[in-house]
């Protein structure tokens, strides 16, 4: 009997009458599905409550993004010390790199001029070079301590990235080399090696 008077003493809100929240101009903030199925649902509650928040800093993409888009107006001009540096520095900060060592330069021409990059396993790395004017090609690639080629550039221009959709990573620990070359004409160059820390 109790009951029943209990459940009979409760007020009903009429559906002609606004609520005070409706009255205020309030709207409740409506829920998707599954915020309403993980209400319901104690364990999917748990399991929501238990998933880590989202980051609101971009992740850097293993390719392409930033690792292209930081170069897409670049343009050498004839000094290639200066030209490299600018390069490194629009495309390596960018991107969380740091420099593995100061710009080195060099004669490209048909015989390969080599430069060290000292590794450790699992290293990742971007090289950046640009040569003169008078190179119309400039080739370059790392090999590793039995000579095999790890990566090489594939772009025919005067100022390659390796790579150029992002880096390029090592297996193993040890001397690698990057190799030079002018593929067409002859002239200055430099590049930098960059890593990620």
């Amino acid at each position: 009997m109790v009951a029943g008077f209990v459940v009979s003493c409760q007020r009903v809100p009429s559906e002609s009458s606004p609520s005070r929240t409706e009255r205020a101009g309030y709207e409740p903030p409506s829920i998707s599905e599954r915020d309403a199925a993980s209400l319901a649902d104690p364990a999917l509650r748990v399991a929501r409550e238990t998933e880590p928040a989202v980051s609101a800093m971009r992740p850097s993409e293993p390719v392409g993004g930033r690792w292209v888009s930081c170069y897409a107006n670049y343009r050498p001009t004839s000094a290639p010390e200066r030209d490299v540096a600018r390069l490194a520095a629009m495309c390596g900060p960018e991107n969380g790199m740091i420099p593995v060592a100061p710009v080195a330069s060099g004669e490209a021409a048909d015989v390969a001029e080599d430069h060290r990059l000292p590794a450790d396993a699992g290293d990742c790395f971007r090289i950046f070079a640009v040569a003169d004017a008078f190179v119309a090609d400039l080739g370059i690639e790392v090999v590793n301590a039995r000579g095999h080629a790890v990566t090489w550039d594939r772009n025919g221009d005067r100022w390659p990235i390796l790579n150029p959709d992002g880096p390029f990573c090592v297996f193993d620990a040890g001397p690698y080399t990057i190799r030079v070359r002018a593929l067409q004409g002859k002239g200055r160059y430099a590049l930098q090696a960059w890593r990620l820390p």
